[in-house]
């Protein structure tokens, strides 16, 4: 009988990574605002003023809650006379002690009531720059929890701020990109609420790779065309490596 070689063809198969598997047209990217922050009050006072509403616009510097603090100012009235009557009894005793009809003693007792006075002062100056919270940067109201004339709990948050003006976008993209990718490297969002496409450049890129994924959070700054997208929307991220 005769004999017939077997020959075993193999196949040899690639496992691509998830980041090698990865489609480039499917990376996305997320907004958010540069600059953003809860507000908060430990005073436990009365809501006087709250000019502006969710979504309203506003400048650094503008005043956005004030507190009804009149006790503290009285507070403050009643401190300042203190201090005065302190002032005037330090002085008298140095007058009497350069005359030897006091000593040394008396100047020290008294000069210790007027720091104590005047540390009063300064603490209620204090707690009154605080009843005035005022805008930290140019943006917009995002979130409002609290009504004219009430009085929140002390220490709850009671104002969500953000900068709508200073965007980022924040992207994980694969880690073989790092061979090309790096700051002040171009890119454009695609962004699925409003349809814009809004140009960007990568100006941070995290220390570290994800060894699981083969990838790496990446954040873009994007440019002056972006007045109408807001934090929060999303979108595909358009990259044009070098090699095309």
């Amino acid at each position: 009988m005769k004999r017939f070689p077997v020959i075993f063809a193999v196949a040899l198969l690639s496992v691509a990574s998830p980041a090698q598997a990865q489609d480039s047209e499917n990376l996305r990217g997320i907004v958010r605002s540069v600059n953003e922050a809860w507000l908060s009050s430990d005073l436990g006072a009365a809501i006087v003023q709250l000019p502006f509403k969710e979504g309203d616009t506003f400048k650094e510097g503008d005043t956005l809650i004030a507190f009804d603090c009149a006790s503290w100012e009285s507070q403050l009235k009643a401190a300042k006379a203190k201090l005065a009557g302190e002032a005037t009894m330090l002085k008298n005793n140095k007058q009497l002690k350069d005359h030897n009809a006091g000593g040394q003693f008396d100047v020290d007792i008294a000069k210790a009531k007027v720091d104590e006075a005047e540390a009063s002062v300064e603490q209620i100056r204090v707690t009154l720059e605080r009843c005035i919270i005022k805008a930290p940067f140019n943006g917009r109201m995002a979130d409002l929890g609290v009504h004219l004339h009430e009085v929140p709990e002390r220490n709850a948050r009671i104002l969500h701020i953000l900068d709508n003006t200073s965007l980022e976008v924040d992207m994980i993209l694969p880690s073989t990109w790092l061979k090309w990718l790096e700051p002040g490297v171009a890119f454009e969002i695609a962004v699925d609420e409003t349809g814009a496409v809004a140009e960007a450049k990568v100006i941070r890129i995290a220390a570290a790779v994800d060894p699981v994924s083969q990838t790496v959070k990446v954040v873009g700054r994007l440019g002056k065309d972006a007045a109408n997208i807001l934090p929060g929307m999303s979108g595909a991220v358009i990259f044009r490596p070098p090699n095309g």
